[in-house]
């Protein structure tokens, strides 16, 4: 039977309502919208953790061209013509959790006639709370961050920011809690940062890269964060809570140890370089066993290829992926096209490459306090071209 919209919309407002407020949902009565089997599925997207970057990415489009992005939402709601409502669960649950995306800002006072009011600048570290509350963060500042019911969660001083462990909370109730309640870190262009874990565990973001993490994790639950973008993760040993840092398709699972992970989006592989210790991989979805992973030694790199679905192993030069913690640049028999990626995130800029033959050369350099321009100078150099910057635009001829 055809279903009307209104009560589609009415149902997301209220399971809108329920996720700000961190209720749950699968109590909520959803007979007139949904059969049970599609309930089931809705449910399930909606509440898995795996699933929460599906989700996050569609806010984060529209943070980045709210004008654009909002007509395009609205766009997909509003019936044109005679709107067909099809009923295989797979669509009516991708309908539905689009929905509940625009429900939740209609839900936060933004109706479809106003655009979100995200007063957040392009270039903020931008740490996003429960709830959808978001605060900007400036490497200079030290201040508290406070969980929904105003208690003190964590610390931010310069570009560090340490949430407390279990032991340092006096809060009894707070103790019994068992609900894991998450926050993200986004850092942007030309910016990294530090987050300390509530079990001590020191992840470097670097720019252009977000993670998503408990504020404190749990006891009898996995230690389990998501992240895309470029991180290197120094993790508290703790063998009766595994480590799972999640990466698109993959996840990396450790007890104690230190290992980079990179899987920003627009690239084909994701890599995992060891450090020291020893790591697990496999993929979203699974479970971990002994027999069904793939399992890295230190010195070497994993790169799934996210077209081919496969991995492959190689002893790497660790250093060459670690460089950046300390703000240098180490390139190792790279394309030019790759490089502009990496210095793009860098400084912070958009690099426009007209030469094809260009793009396709190797290069091998490193790079510490240079400028954007002394470092596109230093290349030319080597193989001649010539390029022209405007404000924080590069364009190579």
């Amino acid at each position: 039977m055809p279903r009307d919209l209104s009560k589609i919309m009415q149902l997301a407002k209220r399971l809108a309502s329920r996720i700000v407020k961190g209720e749950k949902i699968d109590e909520i009565d959803t007979s007139d919208v949904l059969n049970p089997e599609e309930k089931s599925y809705v449910v399930e997207k909606l509440t898995n953790p795996d699933e929460w970057l599906k989700r996050n990415s569609l806010n984060k489009k529209v943070n980045a061209d709210k004008t654009n992005e909002w007509r395009k939402l609205k766009k997909h709601t509003e019936p044109q013509g005679k709107l067909r409502y099809l009923s295989i669960i797979g669509r009516v649950a991708a309908i539905f959790v689009g929905v509940i995306g625009i429900a939740y800002f209609y839900f936060n006072g933004n109706p479809f006639g106003e655009q979100p009011q995200l007063d957040i600048k392009k270039e903020s570290i931008v740490l996003e709370l429960e709830k959808g509350a978001f605060e900007e963060l400036s490497e200079t500042e030290q201040k508290q961050v406070l969980d929904s019911k105003g208690r003190v969660v964590g610390v931010q001083e310069a570009n560090v920011l340490n949430y407390f462990t279990p032991e340092e909370s006096t809060d009894e109730t707070e103790k019994r809690e068992e609900a894991l309640v998450y926050h993200e870190l986004t850092v942007p262009y030309g910016k990294t940062f530090q987050v300390v874990l509530s079990d001590g565990t020191r992840v470097h973001l670097n720019a252009g890269s977000s993670l998503r993490y408990p504020i404190k994790f749990l006891k009898g639950k996995k230690r389990k964060v998501f992240l895309q973008g470029e991180a290197f993760f120094n993790v508290a040993k703790d063998e009766d809570h595994p480590f799972i840092a999640n990466a698109e398709a993959l996840n990396i699972r450790v007890l104690g140890t230190q290992f980079v992970i990179t899987s920003y989006p627009e690239d084909p592989r994701i890599n995992t370089v060891l450090v020291e210790g020893s790591v697990g991989i496999f993929k979203n979805g699974k479970e971990f066993s002994e027999e069904h992973h793939t399992k890295l030694e230190p010195g070497f790199k994993a790169a799934w290829n996210k077209t081919d679905d496969d991995i492959s192993i190689e002893r790497v030069n660790v250093d060459i992926y670690t460089a950046w913690i300390d703000g240098r640049i180490v390139l190792s028999k790279m394309p030019f096209n790759d490089i502009l990626k990496k210095l793009e995130r860098k400084y912070d800029v958009s690099i426009e490459n007209n030469n094809k033959l260009l793009g396709e050369e190797i290069f091998t350099a490193s790079f510490d306090v240079e400028t954007i321009e002394q470092v596109l100078t230093s290349f030319s150099k080597n193989y001649p071209f010539e390029f022209s910057v405007e404000n924080n635009r590069i364009i190579i001829h």
